[in-house]
C-alpha cells in the first residue's frame, strides 16, 4: 500500500486586523506534518507574492523544515488595506508588533515568532522589535540601515540614486495602480512623468535644483521632504533591541557600513547577535557573479549554505536547539572562501598606512615638504559613478567594475602603490584621510580603493564621500575657509579582499560620484534648493604638515584559516 505524501498548503490574503481597526492581508504557508509550529514572518511593500522566492531565506525552504510562514503585504500596498506613505516607519512599527501578536495566537502557532528579509523587510523588523512584541524571539534583518548609522557612512551627502530609483521603479507604479482603480487618477502629467521617470531615472536625477525631482501633483513629495529634514527615518539604536539578531548584507550593499556599524553597537552589549556578510550587492540575486568578477560557486547563497545559515540561526532562537553558531561569518573576497570570527574587524587584524605622495605614488610617509595636487571640480560635468555601492534598478551596476577609463579625467587624482611584496588579505574598515583646500564654502571629497591586477585592470573594492560642510559629522554643518588646509575623514566602508603578491594599491581622489550621491554645487548654499553650480578649485596636500593617506585594516602574518577562528 502507498501513501501521498503530505504537502504544505497554502492560506491566501488571511486577514490582520491592526490595533486602528485596518486589515492587512497575509499568504499563510503551512509545513505538511501536523502541530504547532513556530512562525517566521516577512512583512513589505513589494507584493507578498514575490516574497517566497527571495534568496536569503526561500520560504519553500523554511516551509520544509517545519516553520509556518506568514507573507504580508504592508499597510496601503497590494492586498492590504488602508493608506500608504513613501517613508512611514512609525506606524509600520506598530503594524509589525500587531501582527507578530496576531500570529502568535493562532492556533497554528506555537507562540514563536521570527522575522526575516532584506532592505525594507528588514528595517521594519528593526522598528518592530524596538517595541518589544512579546512573542517575537528572533530576527534576521538583510541588507538595511536604522537610526544614523547610513547617514555617518555617506558623510553628509544624498544616496540620490537609491532614493528617486526606488520610487520611481519600485514604489510608484503600486501608487498609481491603486489610484487607478478605485477610480480616483491623478492628473495625466503625474502619470507620464511617473513612467518616464520608472523609465528612465537618470534623466530625472539630472534635473536642477533636487526639490523638483518627482515633485508631482498629488504625488507625495519624497525629495523635497527628506531635503527639508521632515522625512522619518527609523529610529533605532542598539539600546531598544533585546533579541537574538542576525544581521546580513554584502561588502557592495550600500548599507554594508550601517549593519556592520548597528552589528558592532549590539555586541558591544549582553546578547546573542551575529552577522554574515557576503560579496552580494544590495537585492541582487545572491550569486557568484558580482560586477565583473566571478567570486566562485561558494559565494553565492544556494552553495554558501546561506538558508542553512538561517535555518540554524532560527532553530536555536525560535526552538531551543542546541546549536553552535559563529558569531561572525564573511567571504573573503579574492581567496574564495568563507571565514567565522569572534568579531568584527577579526581579533587579530591590525592597521596600515599608505601615504598619498607627490607624482601619483602611494607608499612611505614623505619626509621632506612635496607639492601639493590640483583640480578643478565642475558639477555640470561630474565622475560618473561606475561599480561599487550602487543599486540596480535605474542603469548602474554594482560590484567590482574596472575603473581605468575615469582615470583620464582631469578631476581625477590617481595614487598607485609599488606591487605588493607578499599576499595582503584586507578585513575591516578603509578609511582615507585628506589635507584638502577648496576656493569653495562647500564642496565634496569623493575616495576609492581599488586593487591593481597585473594586466592593469583597476578594480573597485570601496569607495566612500564627505560632504566639507559636515566634515564634523551629519548633524553638524561648518563651512570651509578658503585657503585653509582642512582634514577630511572619509571612510570607504568595509570589506574582506584578498590582493596576490605582484597586485598593487591604487587610490582614486575627486570630488563626485553621479548619481550614486548628489552632485554638490559649491555655493554653500541649502542643498536640494540651487540650480546653478560653481566650478572649485581643489587641492590635496602631501607634505610633512599636512599628511593625507590610506588606512587599511589587514589580516596579520599567515591568520588566514578558513571557517577557522571561533564558534560562538
Amino acid at each position: 500500500m502507498t501513501t501521498t505524501p503530505q504537502v504544505e498548503t497554502i492560506e491566501r490574503d488571511v486577514p490582520a486586523p491592526m490595533r486602528d481597526g485596518v486589515v492587512l492581508r497575509a499568504d499563510v504557508w503551512h509545513p505538511p506534518a501536523d502541530g504547532l509550529t513556530p512562525a517566521l514572518l516577512y512583512r513589505g511593500p513589494y507584493d507578498k507574492r514575490r516574497m517566497p522566492m527571495l534568496d536569503v531565506l526561500p520560504a519553500s525552504l523554511a516551509v520544509a523544515a517545519g516553520y509556518t510562514v506568514v507573507l504580508q503585504d504592508s499597510r496601503g500596498r497590494f492586498a492590504s488595506d488602508g493608506d500608504w506613505q513613501p517613508v512611514m516607519w512609525r506606524q509600520e512599527a506598530l503594524d509589525t508588533h500587531d501582527t507578530v501578536e496576531w500570529i502568535a495566537t493562532r492556533p497554528w502557532c506555537d507562540g514563536n515568532v521570527g522575522m526575516v528579509g532584506p532592505s525594507y523587510l528588514g528595517i521594519v523588523q528593526w522598528v518592530g522589535a524596538a517595541l518589544r512584541p512579546p512573542h517575537l524571539r528572533a530576527i534576521a534583518p538583510a541588507m538595511c540601515a536604522v537610526g544614523d548609522y547610513d547617514a555617518r557612512a555617506t558623510g553628509g551627502a544624498l544616496r540620490l540614486d537609491q532614493l528617486v530609483s526606488w520610487a520611481a521603479v519600485l514604489m510608484a507604479p503600486e501608487w498609481l495602480r491603486r489610484r487607478l482603480a478605485d477610480g480616483d487618477p491623478p492628473p495625466r502629467k503625474t502619470i507620464e512623468a511617473i513612467a518616464d521617470c520608472a523609465r528612465n531615472p537618470r534623466r530625472a536625477m539630472e534635473q536642477l535644483p533636487l526639490t523638483d525631482i518627482l515633485d508631482l501633483e498629488d504625488f507625495p513629495p519624497l525629495l523635497r521632504d527628506v531635503l527639508a529634514g521632515q522625512t522619518e527615518i527609523p529610529d533605532v539604536h542598539a539600546e531598544d533591541i533585546d533579541i537574538p539578531t542576525l544581521s546580513l548584507s554584502g561588502w557592495y550593499d550600500i548599507y554594508a557600513t550601517a549593519t556592520l556599524g548597528l552589528h558592532q553597537d549590539l555586541t558591544s552589549r549582553a546578547g546573542h547577535h551575529h552577522l554574515i556578510m557576503g560579496s552580494w550587492a544590495h537585492l541582487s540575486s545572491l550569486l557568484p557573479i558580482q560586477g565583473e568578477m566571478n567570486f566562485g560557486l561558494a559565494s553565492s547563497a544556494r552553495f554558501g549554505g546561506l538558508a542553512e545559515q538561517h535555518l540554524a540561526f532560527f532553530d536555536r532562537y525560535l526552538r531551543g536547539a542546541q546549536r553552535e553558531l559563529p558569531r561572525v561569518r564573511y567571504f573573503l573576497m579574492g581567496a574564495g572562501e568563507w571565514r567565522t570570527s569572534a568579531r568584527w574587524p577579526p581579533p587579530r587584524a591590525v592597521t596600515r598606512r599608505w601615504y598619498l605622495r607627490q607624482g601619483g605614488i602611494l607608499g612611505n610617509a614623505p619626509e621632506r615638504e612635496e607639492p601639493a595636487a590640483h583640480y578643478r571640480y565642475d558639477p555640470a560635468d561630474p565622475v560618473p559613478s561606475h561599480g561599487g555601492r550602487v543599486l540596480n534598478l535605474g542603469d548602474l551596476v554594482p560590484g567590482p567594475l574596472a575603473q581605468n577609463h575615469l582615470e583620464h579625467r582631469p578631476d581625477v587624482l590617481s595614487y598607485t602603490s609599488e606591487p605588493l611584496p607578499e599576499t595582503l588579505d584586507l578585513a575591516g574598515p578603509v578609511r582615507l584621510v585628506l589635507s584638502v583646500e577648496s576656493s569653495a564654502p562647500d564642496t565634496d571629497f569623493t575616495g576609492k580603493l581599488l586593487d591593481v591586477l597585473p594586466d592593469g585592470r583597476a578594480l573597485l573594492v570601496a569607495d566612500g564621500i564627505t560632504r566639507a560642510r559636515h566634515r564634523h559629522g551629519p548633524d553638524t554643518e561648518r563651512p570651509l575657509t578658503p585657503g585653509t588646509v582642512s582634514t577630511l575623514r572619509l571612510d570607504l566602508g568595509h570589506t574582506a579582499w584578498r590582493l596576490p603578491a605582484g597586485h598593487r594599491l591604487r587610490i582614486h581622489v575627486s570630488s563626485s560620484n553621479f548619481p550614486q550621491y548628489d552632485r554638490n554645487l559649491n555655493t554653500g548654499g541649502p542643498i536640494g534648493q540651487e540650480s546653478v553650480p560653481v566650478v572649485a578649485e581643489q587641492t590635496v596636500h602631501h607634505d610633512p604638515e599636512n599628511l593625507s593617506w590610506l588606512e587599511l585594516t589587514t589580516l596579520h602574518g599567515t591568520d588566514t584559516t578558513a571557517e577557522g577562528e571561533q564558534s560562538a
